[in-house]
Parts: structure tokens; sequence; C-alpha cells
């Protein structure tokens, strides 16, 4: 993960706890909630406040959480509205994550002044007990803690305060004076402090993809009213069937992109590629670097020139290792430099499933769920794995070879600003 790093693809905008009282507060944050405080003395965090190195501690990269149907996140400070949001439980986090800081950004830097904060992901749910409990909720809650009940205190403070100047003769009642003082006492003066953050409803969540089951895809409102139901990781006995009040498809059931189709969700419509021609060579190259982790000995591919590539590439054929795919992708590349000679019959059948993207009319967050389906259905392109599931990406990251990951993080750095021309 040094690549990474130095590359500023991990770990870029984490905010550092190094200090005593910082992590003293986060650790009051977990205790509250209910989770295992953490021994370690430094450590970073995200914007949700998750952090890889408590996660590595503890061996769980959902420590956040009381079962992935209660997610939490920590805030201990504001900058964290700058920083990422690196392990999401579900597809709609950053969203979540940028309401939060944008409505109570105020409330945020009072609070932390003072206190730690903390928010749960409310689905009404207390566990899931099936894929399908997912298509009942509607609608999230966020609701938001702080350590030691400092939201509570202020709100009870000023209501103390304020009955002491409304009410006659309430300057000679002992309780509401003694109650007063002990308030101070222990949290401050907080009438002026913006501590009080409502109830935040999160009701975006018609499609989404969640870490729940393995990793599942979820997409309530489809033309034909049937919601679907789409297993990234765990099998479904009913893949395909749709006699059902919803349908469910494996991820590799090669029956799912028809469906995809049908219901005007995905498209292999090669003009999104003209536009961005990077992605096709991506997926040609990465085909080549499968092949190559073929050879008994190493290349450094990233390193040949042309004619040193071309060599390799003969020498992969000779031996039997580079695919048929390569050079479809190569002829597909080509005739992109020229739109007059491409027509959608010159593209083959195997190079089809490569080409799937998005259907263009989509909603963004839709397309940004689609996106992360198509990239685990089609492996071929790590760029896209990196933009849409970070968290599959750096998990595969780590099993592959050097070589790859050098120009892994090379491909990533070309395309870095590709991702708001695909939503």
């Amino acid at each position: 993960m040094i690549k990474l790093i130095e590359s500023e693809l991990f770990g870029h905008n984490l905010i550092e706890v190094n200090n005593a009282a910082m992590v003293k507060r986060y650790n009051e944050c977990l205790n509250d909630i209910g989770l295992a405080p953490t021994n370690l003395k430094k450590f970073h965090v995200d914007g949700w406040g998750w952090s890889p190195e408590i996660a590595d501690e503890q061996g769980d990269r959902h420590y956040l959480s009381h079962g992935l149907a209660n997610p939490y996140g920590i805030i201990i400070s504001p900058k964290q509205a700058n920083s990422p949001v690196y392990m999401p439980f579900h597809s709609f986090d950053r969203e979540i994550h940028q309401n939060i800081f944008s409505q109570y950004n105020a409330q945020i830097n009072d609070i932390t002044t003072k206190s730690g904060l903390w928010f749960e992901l409310d689905q009404e749910i207390s566990a899931y007990r099936s894929p399908q409990d997912l298509l009942m909720v509607d609608y999230m809650k966020v609701n938001f803690y702080s350590v030691d009940r400092l939201m509570v205190a202020a709100k009870d403070q000023r209501a103390l305060i304020r009955e002491f100047y409304d009410k006659p003769q309430a300057w000679s009642n002992d309780k509401l004076r003694n109650d007063i003082i002990e308030s101070c006492k222990k949290y401050g003066d907080l009438r002026y402090m913006k501590f009080d953050i409502p109830t935040h409803p999160f009701n975006n969540i018609d499609t989404f993809y969640t870490a729940a089951f393995k990793g599942l895809y979820v997409f309530k409102r489809l033309k034909n009213d049937k919601p679907l139901l789409v297993y990234a990781g765990a099998q479904t006995e009913v893949s395909g069937e749709t006699k059902h009040g919803h349908v469910e498809y494996n991820l590799h059931d090669p029956s799912l992109v028809s469906f995809l189709y049908n219901a005007e969700l995905v498209s292999s419509d090669y003009s999104i590629y003209q536009s961005n021609p990077g992605l096709v060579e991506v997926m040609k190259e990465h085909v080549l670097l499968t092949a190559i982790s073929g050879l008994d000995e190493k290349v450094e591919y990233t390193l040949m020139n042309k004619n040193q590539k071309k060599g390799l590439i003969n020498r992969l054929v000779q031996d039997g290792l580079l695919p048929d795919i390569y050079f479809d992708f190569e002829r597909f590349h080509s005739q992109m430099k020229d739109s007059a000679k491409l027509s959608g019959s010159d593209i083959s059948e195997s190079l089809r499933p490569y080409l799937l993207h998005p259907s263009i009319g989509l909603e963004s967050h839709d397309k940004t769920v689609l996106w992360q389906l198509l990239s685990n259905y089609n492996t071929a392109n790590p760029v896209l794995m990196y933009l849409f599931d970070k968290s599959r990406f750096y998990t595969e990251y780590q099993t592959w070879s050097e070589e790859l990951q050098t120009w892994v993080i090379a491909k990533l750095m070309e395309h870095k600003h590709i991702y708001n021309q695909l939503i």
C-alpha cells in the first residue's frame, strides 16, 4: 500500500489523531456506541470517522457497526468535512457525509470544541435477516449524539435560564438557581453555542449498494415494476426467476446482462468510449498484464519501449498465453481514431461485455451504483474499480504482482479526472 499512499491514492486527506486528548475523545465515542476502544496512541480517520489502523488492529474493516444493519460514524474534528469516505457501508454514505457537513457545519464546529460527536444510521431494523429486508427500507434517519450528552445539556441549560428570566420571582427558587450553577460548573456557559442537531432524514435509497450479505445491489424502481436484487458475493438459488414479487440475480449469471438491457439500465453503445478512449486502452493493457503473469520470469512492462513491447506480445502469442480478446481491443482502439470507419457491426460479440456502461439518461446516483456493479462484473478495468468500488480495489490490489501494481497506479494517475465524465 506504500505506493498507493505515496501517489495519494490511499490515505489522502485523512485526519491524523496524534494526541492523548483526541484519542480519548474518539474512544469515548466508541464506548458510547458500545464498541471496543482502541489501544493505539496515534491513527488516522476519514470523513466518516473510520480508521484504517483501528480496522487492522481489530481485524474488522466494518468495526464501526453493530452488524451491517447498524452502522455508525464518529466526528471529532470539523476538518473531516474535507476527508473522503474510504470504507462506506452503502453507496450513498458519501452523500450523507456531504449533507451532514453542509447542513450542520456550525453545530459540528461548536460541539467538537468540547466533545466527540457520533451518529447512527437508523433503518428501524435491528438486524438484516434476509436480503429481502432491504426492499422494505424506504428511508433512513441519521441520529446524532454527543459524548456526555452535551447536546442535551445545552438544551436543558437554555431551558433553565429561560425559566429564570421569564418566571416571576424565579430568582428566589433555590433549586432553579442551583441547577443553573451546577450545569455551568459541569459544562460551562452553553447558552450561545450551536449544539442542536436534529434528526436528519435520508430517503434517496431507491438504488444503492450495501456491503451486507457479502455485497448486494438494490434496484427498487424499474420499468417492469419488480424490484431487483443482484448478489455480488453470496449466491441465490432463484437467480433469474421472475415469478416472485421481486427478481434476484447472481452477479455472474449470464442472463443478468440481458435483464439489465431490457430494464434500460445498461448499454454497450460505444460512443462513451469514443469520448474516453483511454478506458479501452486500460482494458487492452490489463489483458496483456494478466497474460504476462503467466511467464516464469519477472517482466518490467512499464519500463519497456514500444518495440520491446511488440516483442513481448509476439512471444506471448507464440506461447499461447495472449487471448484473442487482446486483438479485439487493439482493433477497436485503432478504429475509434477514425469514427467514420467504425460502426456497431464492427464490434466483435466477445468485446461487447467489456463495453457495458450505464444508460446515458439515468440519474447520477443510479450511474454510480451501476458503474460499481459493472466494474465487478467486468474486472478488466482497475481504473473503474478504483473510482467506484475502492474497498474492493484495495483488497484486490494487495494480491497483484508488483508490476501490475505499478502499471495500475500509473493508469490511475493518468485518468484521475475521468470520474465526472462518467456520471
